[in-house]
C-alpha cells in the first residue's frame, strides 16, 4: 500500500470514527432527554415562583374545582396532559348559565349535573392559567393531592399550571 493511500484510509478511519462517536452522543442526549421526569407546576405568573411542582406521566388527568361566581353552582372542568401540552377533556356543571363551558363531543346528565365529555381542546399555549376565587373555594386535584388555590401560598395570585420535563432541586 502507498504512502498516499495509507493516508486516505486513516482520514477515512478517522472520519468514521467521529461520526460514529458524534452518532453516540446523540443518542445518549435523546435518551438522557427522554428518560426526564415530566413534571406539572403550579407556578405564579408574575414572579415565575413554583408553588407546586408534581410528577405526572403523559396521558394522566387533572381537575380543576370550584363555584361559579355567576350561577352559584359547583363545576369540575376535567384536563389531560399530553406531549404538546394540556387539554380540556370534560366539564361537569348543574346549568349553562353565563360564562359556562357548552361545547363537546358529548352531553349526558348523571345525577342532575350535566357532563361534557370528548371535548378535546388544547389549552391556549398549552399552559392553563387560573385566578384562584377569593369567594369561594377553589381546588386543583392532580392525582391524590388537592390543592387549596383559595388560600395562601396561591390567594391573590395569578396562576399558570404547566408541564415541564426536567429536575429540580428537591427531585
Amino acid at each position: 500500500m502507498s504512502k498516499d493511500n495509507c493516508k486516505k484510509a486513516l482520514h477515512i478511519r478517522n472520519a468514521f470514527l467521529s461520526l460514529t462517536s458524534l452518532f453516540i452522543l446523540l443518542e445518549i442526549a435523546i435518551i438522557f432527554q427522554l428518560n426526564q421526569p415530566l413534571k406539572i407546576i403550579i407556578e405564579d405568573m408574575s414572579t415565575e415562583e413554583k408553588l407546586f411542582v408534581q410528577n405526572i406521566e403523559y396521558g394522566e388527568q387533572f381537575a380543576v374545582n370550584y363555584i361559579h361566581s355567576v350561577e352559584r353552582s359547583p363545576v369540575s372542568e376535567v384536563f389531560e396532559v399530553r406531549s404538546d401540552g394540556i387539554y380540556t377533556m370534560e366539564s361537569h356543571t348543574e346549568s349553562f348559565g353565563a360564562g359556562m363551558p357548552y361545547e363537546g363531543e358529548d352531553v349526558e346528565i348523571d345525577d342532575g349535573k350535566f357532563i361534557i365529555k370528548n371535548i378535546n381542546r388544547k389549552v391556549h399555549g398549552g399552559t392553563l392559567r387560573i385566578r384562584p376565587s377569593s369567594v369561594f373555594p377553589h381546588h386543583i386535584v392532580i392525582g391524590d393531592k388537592d390543592i387549596l388555590i383559595s388560600e395562601a401560598p396561591y390567594k391573590g395570585k395569578n396562576l399558570e399550571v404547566k408541564l415541564m420535563k426536567g429536575y429540580f432541586r428537591g427531585d
